[in-house]
């Protein structure tokens, strides 16, 4: 029988236990840091154990999080086969043991023992360029919304220290609307034609520059002869800087987005779908990965956590089910947001007919926009798998 390595995977280090066959362990329970002496510790109890067995062990681990990437790194560098357990599975299967034990030992000996049984499946895996996309992608989206808040909380500032401003620009949030307000709140605003002419470049006009200062100066003079909080005063400037960076910080994120999108013909294939942009575009790529990895549409349906939960006990089965939401949270949000954006104006037709269709039958907004997402979802598995655009 091949020998197994279970890893109980925690922040900064892991629990192992080594077993020559099923329940006859191999030495002690180690803990083993990850850093180079941990992973080095690893791999000589893995060259040991092939040595003593005449066969290379397998390394089982829990995905969990991001703490077992550099673990997982390690053992693509050094060549030993490893297999990732979805975190679901592993506690289902804890949930068969009579006793209720919680230690990194007992989790170690219950990986391992997984194998044996024969559940545990081959993980997902594809390119690099997916994974540094979905990194990317994911970034994106936390920026973006430390973002909102943080424009929020600024215009609630504003209305307080200097509610005039919110009329002199109409994108109240552009690099030049806040550059111009920085400058403002800082006391520096000496020329604010070269401000405004250098942030706004060549997109506007010298007339419409000449105006915006001309205002600009007006409201000034009335807001520094009014009596204002100091303290307020300086949390605005602090959020518009704040924003500034995020605006850069979301810029880049969006230039890399479309560097690694460039390298993957499959986010121009989803791109042909009406109503899903860029960044749509890339992160249900990068989400989904490689496509050849799922079987049929209804398994990346799954995936995806669309599919409905069934409950049937006896006589009864239900008639109304809400969908598993076991699959990726970032490519069913990816989706939602797809379905809105086709169906409003009619972008995407046949979404747009089977919303109406449904609709019409009497189903609620949320419940016929999430039978569009699956049914998206249907055409995106079809458009990768067969490498044809979208076609109406």
């Amino acid at each position: 029988m091949q020998p197994v390595v279970g890893v109980d995977v925690a922040k900064g280090s892991s629990v192992v236990q080594a077993f020559t066959r099923r329940n006859e362990p191999y030495g002690k329970l180690e803990s083993i840091s990850h850093g180079d002496s941990g992973f080095e510790r690893l791999g000589e109890l893995l060259a040991e154990l092939q040595a003593r067995m005449a066969i290379a062990p397998v390394v089982i681990l829990e995905a969990t999080g991001h703490y077992h990437r550099g673990l997982v790194a390690y053992l693509e560098r050094s060549g030993w086969t490893h297999f990732i357990v979805n975190p679901l599975q592993s506690k289902r299967a804890k949930g068969t043991q009579l006793r209720k034990v919680k230690t990194d030992a007992a989790d170690a000996w219950h990986l391992a023992d997984m194998y044996y049984r024969g559940d545990v499946l081959p993980h997902r895996t594809w390119d690099e360029t997916f994974t540094e996309l979905q990194h990317v992608t994911r970034q994106h989206e936390f920026v973006t919304g430390m973002f909102v808040q943080a424009k929020l909380n600024a215009r609630a500032l504003l209305e307080q220290v200097f509610p005039a401003y919110e009329e002199i620009f109409y994108a109240l949030f552009s690099v030049t609307s806040l550059s111009v307000l920085e400058r403002c709140l800082e006391g520096d605003d000496g020329d604010l034609v070269e401000t405004i002419q250098a942030c706004a470049g060549k997109s506007r006009s010298r007339r419409w520059v000449d105006e915006k200062a001309r205002r600009l100066r007006e409201i000034l003079l009335d807001w520094r002869a009014q009596p204002r909080s100091q303290s307020q005063t300086v949390a605005l400037s602090g959020m518009v800087s704040l924003l500034l960076s995020f605006t850069e910080q979301l810029s880049d994120l969006e230039k890399q987005m479309n560097e690694l999108a460039f390298d993957l013909p499959e986010v121009e294939l989803v791109k042909s779908i009406p109503g899903i942009g860029d960044k749509l575009a890339a992160a249900i790529v990068a989400e989904v990965g490689d496509v050849g990895q799922f079987e049929g549409a209804k398994q990346l349906v799954a995936y995806a956590g669309l599919d409905p939960g069934i409950f049937s006990s006896g006589k009864f089965t239900a008639t109304s089910s809400r969908i598993t939401k076991r699959g990726s949270k970032r490519l069913r949000r990816s989706l939602y947001l797809a379905v809105q954006c086709g169906i409003r104006g009619s972008t995407n037709k046949r979404i747009r007919e089977y919303y109406d269709k449904k609709r019409k039958e009497g189903k609620p907004y949320k419940v016929v926009v999430i039978a569009c997402a699956n049914k998206l979802l249907h055409h995106v598995y079809a458009i990768l798998s067969k490498k044809q655009p979208y076609r109406n």
